[in-house]
């Protein structure tokens, strides 16, 4: 019975381990902002997904960098950043994008065909775009969801929809990824990272 149980446990602890990077590792409570990234960590598999990234709902134009690692205060382990969105706990998806200030109304979405249902909502909204420059990391290996590329911002009784658009410049030595002219491509196959939105050409 004991060679039975100790059998059980160690499928147990192989089985973990081998999952270690699976949503239920991520949970949000343990989700921290720091330096304007948001960031859900598995301290599991000491890898980080980013949530996304503070924007005031005003500026056309801002910089966003993704660095390789990040030190949280739940742990004194330097944990890789290996995914832009991802998903926690029970497969709760997480898109990566602009996080709207605190109290404001609207919401994001990443639907590449949603501009005309958001605009049938919100009719006199202006449409606005937002561009932002984003660097990648050397330790992105991944990008699970859609980010998001359109959201509805109000402020002081009225509101804008916006567009958002990457421009992406991706670290030399990431093994994954490269960039060209502002776009993400995959190194195995040379071919463009679709989940982004790049806006037109």
């Amino acid at each position: 019975m004991i060679c039975l149980l100790a059998g059980a446990a160690v499928i147990l602890l192989a089985i973990l381990f081998i999952n270690r990077d699976s949503a239920f590792f991520y949970h949000v409570e343990h989700s921290e902002h720091i330096g304007g990234i948001h960031y859900c960590p598995n301290y599991m598999s000491g890898r980080v997904f980013v949530a996304g990234f503070e924007w005031d709902g005003k500026a056309s134009e801002i910089s966003v960098v993704i660095p390789d690692t990040v030190k949280l205060s739940h742990s004194s382990r330097t944990l890789r950043i290996t995914k832009l969105g991802g998903f926690f706990s029970r497969d709760v998806p997480s898109g990566f994008g602009p996080l709207l200030p605190m109290g404001g109304g609207g919401g994001q979405s990443s639907g590449f065909d949603l501009l005309e249902q958001i605009q049938e909502q919100y009719p006199t909204a202006p449409v606005r775009d937002l561009t932002v420059s984003l660097h990648l990391g050397a330790c992105l290996s991944s990008i699970p969801t859609a980010a998001a590329n359109t959201l509805y911002r109000e402020q002081s009784g009225a509101g804008a929809i916006w567009r958002v658009h990457y421009r992406v410049d991706c670290d030399a030595d990431n093994e994954t990824f490269y960039s060209k002219d502002g776009r993400l491509y995959t190194r195995a196959d040379d071919a463009p990272v679709e989940l982004l939105p790049y806006g037109e050409d």
